[in-house]
């Protein structure tokens, strides 16, 4: 888990944890082990310290109880429903604000990002794609100019990337790209009840009835699915 780069010592850590949740190279329910990153990394345990603490507030990593310790969030199916509810909410909104508050030159930044979205598409890299399609989203909730919103959305995408890491199937990235084609129609003609209409059929599709042919029971808990007790 080397380190490299310019940035502070405390942001490196930070984006490096980050990462090797988000592959999981921590796999969830993993303990954080403090003592041995510091000696892995060479480093003091105070960034690390400040790392796991800023990842706590993101919902990776949780510390079930002070003498546990800090672990890798556990990832389960009922709260990734609940993780995609919540995106198809956010993200409507998003859209709805966006399609009466985002400028010329916004606008054309986001179809810049879909124009090379479908162009690396048909070049067949796809490596490149989740990336510019977590850029297309951010750019919406970024035109709302409401910075809750940008937060709140920076904060869903980032805990769908989290659960993405037990999705053994790849995204369907021809009907993401034609969603963003509806998405952006909706925005150009400043159509709100449209573009949230378009925005959360956008996300609601992602997550079928019964995902479980597709997740790895390694990764994340298919059995806990069950309604909360009223």
């Amino acid at each position: 888990m080397p380190l490299a780069g310019f940035q502070t010592k405390a942001e490196l850590v930070y984006e490096r944890l980050r990462d090797a949740i988000l592959t999981a190279e921590l796999r969830p329910g993993e303990r954080v082990n403090i003592d041995a990153l510091s000696r892995e990394l060479g480093i003091s345990k105070i960034p690390l310290r400040e790392a796991v603490q800023r990842l706590a507030g993101q919902g990776l990593v949780v510390q079930p109880n002070p003498h546990a310790g800090a672990q890798v969030a556990p990832l389960t199916l009922r709260e990734m429903r609940g993780v995609y509810l919540a995106r198809a909410a956010l993200e409507g909104l998003a859209a709805r604000v966006a399609a009466t508050s985002i400028g010329d030159a916004e606008l054309a930044a986001l179809q810049e990002l879909h124009e090379q979205m479908r162009f690396q598409f048909d070049a067949a890299e796809v490596a490149s794609l989740p990336e510019l399609n977590r850029r297309f989203h951010t750019a919406i909730a970024t035109a709302t100019h409401y910075a809750t919103l940008q937060e709140l959305a920076d904060l869903t995408l980032l805990r769908v990337r989290h659960y993405r890491v037990g999705v053994r199937a790849e995204p369907a990235w021809t009907q993401v790209i034609a969603e963003h084609s509806a998405i952006l129609d909706a925005l150009r003609r400043r159509d709100a009840a449209a573009a949230e209409r378009a925005a959360r059929d956008h996300v609601e599709w992602q997550l079928p009835a019964d995902p479980r042919a597709t997740l790895d029971p390694t990764l994340i808990d298919l059995d806990d699915d069950h309604p909360s007790p009223v």
